[in-house]
């Protein structure tokens, strides 16, 4: 109808086609140096990355090359497609077999061009691709370095069948004690369907993973030396590892783990095999910004998770599924409840909200710092003061809001840098004079839960 078509407008190609102009603009106006964006690794256009990564062994001497010069945040743009000549670029060893006895997996490349990292692990088991040995232009010894770059995390976007995969950066702490530094994230999938048609589980997503969210992991090494791993264990339990923040990355590279995907065996063979899928477009890096560049508008209905199964494109619904239902038996989220939320105050259809969360996934996949704040409707009020704002992380007790009160939270997020890439739900408190801060305060407080 009329309503979807102008939710599809507003929400999908306007939201996407301003980004797009934004990006474009901040990179005609301040050129390569301060784009949003910068690609790493790009699969299917420059097929020499391919041979830059292969089946992990553990190492961080896969080539001794140095690739600073490949990927140097300062080079131009025109020396990064340089790349596209193969013969211009350090290569690594084709891809080699593993452990037998937990995985067998393989990189190589699909006919559209995407690097596809698959294969299957028995229980216990993993398996992981890496990249060759990155080296810093300036020094040789050292890893190359994002965050003098202003450089923020990773943008991802893969075709995968909705396992969860884990992101791990390898610094000297890797040769030192052992010590990776990893970053879990789940794919996307979608649903087969029943009508006999495409039975395919794997989707095309885009996955953001920030620096902050990497953590120290030690891995286990097959040498003796006790006294060596003793120290390891030592350092990791005394939080004597920095924190990761782009710096010294040495090497790159992605794991499947059978205790991170448990789920799978319900559906697994008696071979004793998880089977995994792993397909990469590019592999981007996207640049830290000391406050929101977008703060997006959006709807109380949408709960604080979302899985895959709950997105219905065909139907443009978000819906959720009951265990006691047939699979093609829906229901659209919090029909009644929502209903009652929106008298007399918003009155949105289902499609509406669909799009809505299609334009917070937009954003999120953007490389751009955000601030999302749902609410349930707008009323006339006038503005009250900072106590009666509520902003939180749970859609519960959640009541419109007054356009005054709105447009401060949205003026206040746009200044501070706890509201970067915050998603919330905005309310009035329930009880006249419940302190907790002002709007200030109250992102720092939302910034600490997370």
């Amino acid at each position: 109808d009329q309503r979807s078509k102008e939710a599809y407008d507003i929400d999908s190609l306007g939201l996407r086609n301003l980004i797009h102009a934004y990006l474009n603009v901040r990179h005609a106006d301040y050129g390569t140096s301060q784009a949003a964006k910068r690609v790493l690794f790009k699969f299917r256009k420059r097929p020499a990355d391919f041979g830059l990564f292969g089946i992990d062994d553990g190492s961080i001497d896969g080539n001794a090359n140095d690739l600073d010069s490949v990927y140097s945040t300062n080079d131009s743009q025109d020396d990064m497609d340089r790349r596209n000549n193969p013969a211009s670029l350090p290569t690594r060893p084709s891809s080699y077999s593993v452990a037998a006895t937990l995985s067998q997996c393989d990189w190589k490349t699909n006919k559209f061009g995407h690097g596809v990292f698959a294969g299957k692990v028995g229980r216990g088991g993993e398996a992981a691709i890496a990249s060759a040995r990155l080296r810093s232009r300036n020094d040789p010894e050292q890893g190359i370095d994002l965050r003098s770059g202003g450089f923020a995390g990773l943008v991802c976007r893969v075709c995968s069948d909705g396992g969860v995969y884990e992101a791990f950066v390898r610094t000297n702490a890797y040769e030192t004690l052992g010590v990776e530094y990893v970053c879990e994230f789940k794919t996307p999938s979608k649903s087969p369907t029943n009508d006999g048609g495409n039975t395919s589980r794997t989707k095309w997503g885009t996955v953001r993973l920030e620096f902050s969210d990497f953590r120290p992991r030690m891995r286990q090494f097959q040498a003796q030396e006790g006294e060596d791993a003793q120290r390891m264990r030592q350092a990791l339990g005394q939080s004597d590892i920095p924190p990761f923040t782009g710096s010294d990355i040495r090497q790159l590279g992605f794991r499947y783990r059978d205790k991170n995907n448990q789920f799978s065996w319900s559906g697994a063979s008696n071979s004793g095999w998880s089977k995994f899928y792993l397909a990469l477009d590019f592999i981007k890096v996207y640049r830290g910004q000391p406050e929101p560049e977008f703060v997006y508008l959006s709807d109380a209905r949408i709960p604080p998770v979302v899985n895959d199964a709950m997105v219905k494109h065909d139907l443009h619904r978000l819906v959720t599924t009951s265990s006691s239902e047939s699979r093609t038996s829906y229901s659209i989220i919090d029909d009644e409840k929502a209903s009652k939320v929106n008298e007399d105050k918003m009155d949105r259809s289902a499609e509406e909200t669909y799009f809505k969360y299609m334009g917070e996934e937009m954003i999120k996949q953007s490389g751009l710092s955000y601030t999302i704040i749902r609410v349930a409707g707008y009323n006339t009020d006038l503005g009250t003061d900072s106590s009666a704002v509520r902003l939180q992380k749970m859609n519960k007790n959640i009541t419109s809001v007054s356009r005054v009160d709105l447009a401060q939270v949205i003026a206040s997020a746009l200044l501070t840098p706890n509201a970067c890439n915050l998603i919330l739900y905005m309310t009035k408190a329930q009880q006249r004079g419940v302190l907790d801060g002002d709007i200030w305060q109250k992102f720092a407080r939302l910034r600490s839960e997370n």
